[in-house]
C-alpha cells in the first residue's frame, strides 16, 4: 500500500478484498465522504490518486463505483450505445418546452455545483414522497407539454 493517505489506503484495501480488479466494486458514498472529511482530504484528490493507480472511481447514485480501466471503458461504451435511444425521447420532450433552452443540461450543471449534502437532501425528499405526490408531479409536467390534457 502507498503512504499517500489513510482514505486511499482504506479504499484500496476494501475494493481489493471485494474482488477488484476482476470485479466492479461499489462502496457507499457517505462513509467514504465522512472518512475524507475526518482525514481532511478532498474526495476528488483521493479519486485522482486512485486513478493514477489504475482504479477508476465514479459516482453512481448513493455509491462510488470502482472499475479497472478496461471495465470503465466497457461501461462508457455501453452507455454510449444506449444514449442515442434515450436522447431521441428526450429531444422530443424538451423540444415541446419553448423558451427553456437545454433544460436537462442546465439541471445537470446545477446538480454538479451542489454539495454532497444538498444532493443527499434532494434524494431523501424524493424518496420520502408518496406515490401520489410523484404522480402529481409527473401529471403537472405532462400538462406543460400538452395543456389540453389538464383541462
Amino acid at each position: 500500500m502507498s503512504a499517500s493517505n489513510p482514505v486511499t489506503d482504506s479504499i484500496n484495501h476494501s475494493i481489493r478484498k471485494n474482488g477488484f480488479p476482476e470485479k466492479v466494486v461499489r462502496l457507499p458514498f457517505k462513509p467514504v465522504y465522512d472518512s475524507c472529511k475526518k482525514n481532511n482530504t478532498a474526495l476528488a484528490d483521493v479519486l485522482d490518486h486512485l486513478k493514477a493507480e489504475n482504479v477508476i472511481g465514479a459516482m453512481e447514485g448513493d455509491y462510488i463505483v470502482f472499475r479497472s480501466p478496461e471495465k470503465a471503458a466497457e461501461a462508457v461504451s455501453a452507455k454510449e450505445q444506449a444514449a442515442p435511444q434515450e436522447d431521441s425521447g428526450d429531444a422530443s420532450w424538451w423540444s415541446k418546452l419553448p423558451g427553456l433552452g437545454d433544460l436537462p443540461a442546465k439541471a445537470r450543471e446545477a446538480m454538479a455545483k451542489m454539495t454532497p449534502e444538498q444532493l443527499a437532501d434532494i434524494k431523501k425528499r424524493v424518496a420520502n414522497m408518496s406515490d401520489e405526490e410523484k404522480k402529481n408531479i409527473l401529471n403537472m409536467m405532462s400538462q406543460f407539454t400538452n395543456p389540453s390534457k389538464g383541462k
